[in-house]
């Protein structure tokens, strides 16, 4: 028989308060810093916010402020000022990788290209259509792969 104890609330508020998961704030929330401008002034900003107000932080948004501190270590600061340029390459580029990641994820999982993502591709021009499509397809074949190697390690896993 398992004997309950009495639940100590505040020490487990206490540890979901400061529960802050690095992997989660690089891998997910600013992923795409690197490439994506709009990413880029969220992430500096939620650091400047979290700095200016250092003296009120809790233990969470001190926890937070350390990561993205140690995340922004990664950053070159010319990349940065190239990122946030806007010039029109590199506007053209994100704009191609990411309708090719969105008709990707269409077709993996709708088996084909929505109308309004191929109504946006095809106001490109034939270059770049062309890339668009190129890049879609990489990615597709990038992510069939990526479930091959997984299925290949998961069958000598006992009960996968």
């Amino acid at each position: 028989m398992i004997k309950k104890t009495k639940l100590n609330i505040a020490k487990l508020l206490e540890l979901a308060e400061s529960n802050v998961s690095q992997w989660e704030l690089d891998n997910i929330v600013y992923h795409d810093r690197y490439q994506n401008p709009a990413t880029l002034v969220k992430f500096l900003s939620r650091i400047q916010e979290l700095t200016a107000n250092k003296a009120q932080l809790t233990i969470s948004e001190k926890t937070e402020l350390k990561i993205l501190e140690t995340l922004a270590l990664d950053l070159d600061q010319k990349e940065c000022e190239e990122i946030l340029k806007n010039d029109d390459e590199m506007v053209q580029k994100r704009f191609i990788e990411n309708l090719a990641r969105q008709s990707a994820l269409e077709i993996l999982t709708n088996g084909k290209v929505d109308f309004e993502t191929m109504n946006s591709m095809c106001k490109l021009g034939p270059e770049d259509f062309i890339l668009t499509s190129k890049r879609t397809q990489d990615i597709i074949n990038s992510i069939r792969e990526l479930v091959i190697q997984g299925e290949t390690l998961s069958s000598d896993v006992a009960g996968a």
